[in-house]
């Protein structure tokens, strides 16, 4: 399967900001059983200096620098992504499907591997709190004996059923506590809550940022989360392996999915962050993403 995805940013000021440093995590690799076959990003004003490298956790990101003056920033990133790989790699270090493993065996081993993510990954990060509350509420799905993927999606079923996907319950830095309490909120609430509920039995798992196809094939239901970025949660095998799976729509995140980075949680991926120089009081912020089936050839435009 083939994508091809169009996301605009644009920031309105109401005073002239003088320069611009930021950091753009809009860039599919070639990871989670997708390959990349293009991609571009294009910022105006244009950047004194524009690049691309990996960061500390791989992914790749768009650094840039504007010293001209403006009122307008827009940030346009294109790609093109064969998400066919997906689904076929949900195998653990060892080489057995997680299917077939237990969880707590699973988690076991990890630990006895001295594995640098697995120990990453089941800390606390400055979003994400492990927590004896997400603990006991996570165990219910994580019976002794029981395999990681049927537990895992256990948890995911019920999650995407005791909670409310509201987009006025939180905002960005609402505490994890409160959205447990409310069980409301959106996708980044909820790949929070699935996330911090793993950790806090000891499973390493990521917040995983990308997209989800806009238009659904024939006969299919539209999904929550489109025309916009969205987040899942991945679930670490081992090896430096993932498997992503999504709270918000009950469902591993297959061919539908693509992947533009991944961190401990919001904080480290979010598409787009840096710093303005300005005396602005004001910003108005418009997104746009469109995510399209296709083969290769014209980007969107």
């Amino acid at each position: 399967m083939i994508y091809r995805i169009n996301h605009r940013t644009t920031y309105n000021y109401d005073a002239p900001v003088t320069a611009s440093f930021g950091r753009i995590y809009q860039l599919p690799g070639d990871q989670d059983g997708q390959h990349c076959v293009k991609r571009t990003v294009t910022v105006d004003p244009e950047p004194e200096v524009i690049s691309e490298r990996l960061d500390y956790f791989g992914n790749l990101v768009a650094t840039c620098m504007i010293r001209t003056e403006h009122r307008e920033l827009s940030v346009v990133s294109e790609s093109e992504v064969d998400t066919g790989g997906r689904g076929r790699h949900a195998v653990t270090a060892y080489g057995e499907s997680w299917s077939d493993v237990s969880w707590d065996d699973h988690r076991t081993r990890l630990v006895g591997d001295g594995d640098l993510p697995a120990v990453e990954f089941t800390l606390d990060s400055p979003l994400i709190r492990r927590s004896r509350t997400l603990g006991r509420y996570t165990e219910e799905s994580f019976r002794p004996g029981c395999s990681l993927a049927d537990a895992t999606l256990d948890l995911c079923h019920r999650i995407n059923a005791d909670f409310t996907f509201d987009t006025k319950a939180t905002k960005v830095d609402t505490p994890l506590e409160t959205v447990l309490e409310k069980r409301r909120g959106v996708c980044q609430d909820f790949t929070h809550i699935m996330v911090g509920g793993l950790r806090s039995i000891g499973i390493p798992a990521a917040y995983v940022s990308g997209y989800l196809e806009t238009e659904p094939p024939p006969g299919r239901a539209r999904l929550v989360g489109v025309d916009r970025t969205h987040a899942w949660a991945g679930v670490y095998l081992g090896g430096g392996a993932w498997v992503g799976v999504d709270p918000t729509n009950d469902q591993v995140a297959g061919e539908r999915y693509v992947t533009t980075a991944r961190g401990r949680d919001y904080g480290d991926v979010p598409p787009l962050k840096g710093v303005i120089f300005t005396e602005a009081e004001e910003t108005r912020l418009d997104v746009a993403v469109d995510v399209a089936a296709g083969s290769t050839g014209t980007m969107v435009r």
